[in-house]
Formats: structure tokens, sequence, C-alpha cells
């Protein structure tokens, strides 16, 4: 396997292992709501509607519940384990050619679902002070994790060369290594690494086109628009302030007529019961998505264990407590 090559999959993985919901995107997906005539209708499932959970509808906060499709992915805790195995092949491999990583380097934990913007701005005290901002991200958790930053250490890191000062580079460089390490044979071709992240995009989907919510967005738009702001959907202003901010500022500041706008928006939400509503929509599809590909999730979630179990055997070897 080539240098490069090997090292997209390297990034792959690190999407498998870290990803799930977070996003470090500017601006969050937008969802299909009535009305939009780009928006995919899906076909409705085989047992309707599912229930809803009252106490989740009541509760109106998203922090407060956890999402089913969380359980297949790895926790914070076991990402960390797998981050420190994979450094500890790499940054062995790269001492043989006389490479030292970049100090003060923090095993990357998992990616928090990104629930800032799911269903559009719904914290007041973020918005107050944000607007339509995303929150700063955790630096520790950003990014394809590279250690080493001098040109020839690279070459060594990506297997971008055959040998180095006359010692031969193992093929695919020390990330292959790491790979070969952490996976050993642990086949993720068999399932698709992003199809967990399309689960949760196709709940809230169906959330989202679900008919006892369709009725509060209409709802959300008319208290919106009483307080003069005519918003489209949701997911409108995050676009409309990015581009009143102006994309190329360093850090953009958020006014205070969108910051204003922001706080009537997670009222509406709330005095419209949408939040609550959507919420419980939200994890009501991801319950019966989970029981549709449950064989699916099952396979995936078995190769993470294996990866689990091997960062543990690498652990070990090295003399670490996993």
């Amino acid at each position: 396997m080539s240098g490069r090559r090997h090292a997209c999959v390297y990034l792959a993985f690190s999407v498998i292992l870290l990803a799930g919901c977070g996003s470090n995107e500017a601006l969050p997906q937008r969802v299909p709501v009535e009305g939009d005539a780009s928006a995919v209708q899906l076909d409705p499932l085989a047992g309707g509607e599912p229930p809803l959970d009252e106490s989740i509808v009541s509760a109106a906060d998203p922090m407060a519940v956890t999402m089913p499709l969380d359980a297949h992915k790895f926790d914070d805790a076991k990402a960390r384990l797998v981050s420190r195995a994979r450094i500890v092949v790499g940054d062995r491999c790269m001492s043989e050619f006389g490479f030292s990583p970049t100090p003060g380097w923090i095993p990357e934990g998992a990616v928090s679902s990104n629930l800032y913007a799911r269903y559009g701005v719904w914290d007041e005290k973020s918005a107050a002070v944000l607007g339509y901002q995303e929150p700063p991200v955790k630096e520790d958790n950003v990014g394809f994790p590279v250690r080493f930053t001098d040109h020839d250490a690279l070459s060594v890191w990506y297997g971008e060369v055959e040998s180095h000062q006359g010692r031969p580079v193992p093929e695919g460089g020390c990330v292959g290594r790491e790979l070969d390490a952490v996976m050993g044979h642990v086949d993720f071709s068999e399932v698709d690494g992003k199809f967990r992240v399309d689960l949760e995009k196709e709940a809230l989907t169906r959330a989202t086109q679900d008919s006892r919510v369709v009725p509060l967005l209409a709802a959300w738009r008319t208290c919106m628009k009483e307080a003069g702001w005519d918003y489209a959907d949701p997911q409108s202003p995050f676009a409309y302030w990015a581009d009143k901010r102006g994309r190329d500022k360093h850090q953009p500041v958020a006014g205070d007529e969108e910051q204003r706008s922001a706080v009537r928006d997670a009222e509406c939400k709330k005095s419209t019961r949408l939040l609550g509503t959507w919420v419980a929509a939200d994890v009501a599809y991801q319950k019966v998505l989970i029981e549709r590909d449950w064989e699916k999730l099952r396979v995936y979630k078995q190769h993470l264990d294996e990866v689990v179990k091997r960062a543990n055997e690498v652990l070990a070897e090295a003399g670490q407590h996993p």
C-alpha cells in the first residue's frame, strides 16, 4: 500500500473512531422542512410514526437526553485508549529514524455529539453571547493527528520514501505500523464507516418530517416573524448571520441584533413546544432505525470492540496501564 493511500486509510480510520455527529463545519447541515423544494421526502417507515416520550417533550433539553445511536460509537475513554496505543506504536517507529514527536501531544478523545445546532439554536445562554456561532471546540479533539512537522519526518511517517539514512522505511510508513498494530485484521470494509452518521441524519430528517413536528415548525416560523425575523426554517439564520458577520473574519463577533434574534429563536422553540417534540421524535426514530439495521450495527460495534482489545494489548506490551 502506498504511503499516501495508507495515510488516507488512516484518516478514514480516525473519522470512524472520532467523528460522530461531531462537526467542525462553519454551518450546521440543513435538514429538510415542509415546503422546501430541495428536500428529499423519505418514504414512511413500515411501522408508521413511532410514539414519543412525553418526558422528553416536557423537558425540552437536548443535553438531558442520551441519543440511542451514541451507544454505537466510541465513548471518550475508549477513543483516548486507542489514541494512546497508536501514539506508542507510531512514536516507537519514528524513533528508529531519529525523529521525536511534537511535545505535549494529548491523545484525542471522542468528539461530542454536535447538538449545538441540530435543532437550530435552542440554548438561550449560548445564544445571548454567541448568536448563531458554533461554541469553541476543544483543541485536543480537532483534526487529523500528525505529531511530526519536519519534512523528512513526514516522509517517513507517511511512507513516501523507501529508506531514510540507509534504514528501510516500513511499507505505509510509521502510520502504517500504527494501523497494523491497532487494527490488525479488523476489516472495516465490511461496513461503511459513515453509515452510523447517515442513520443519525436519517433520524433527524424523519423527525423533521414527522406529522407532530411539522405544525410546530410552522408555529416557530410565526413566532419568529412576529418578532421581526422572517426565517424559512431553523437552519436559515446560520447562513444569514454568517454572511452578515463576514466569513473572512478570524473571530467574528455576534452583534446585539444577532444575539436578540438567537435568544428569541430559542424561546420560540420552547414556547411552541417545537424543541421538546423535535428531540423526542429524533430519539424515537433513532430507536426504530437501530432496530431496522441492528445486524449491521452489531458487526460495526464488533469491529470497534476488536480495535479496543488490540489497543489494550499494545499498551500492556509497552508496560502502560490501559
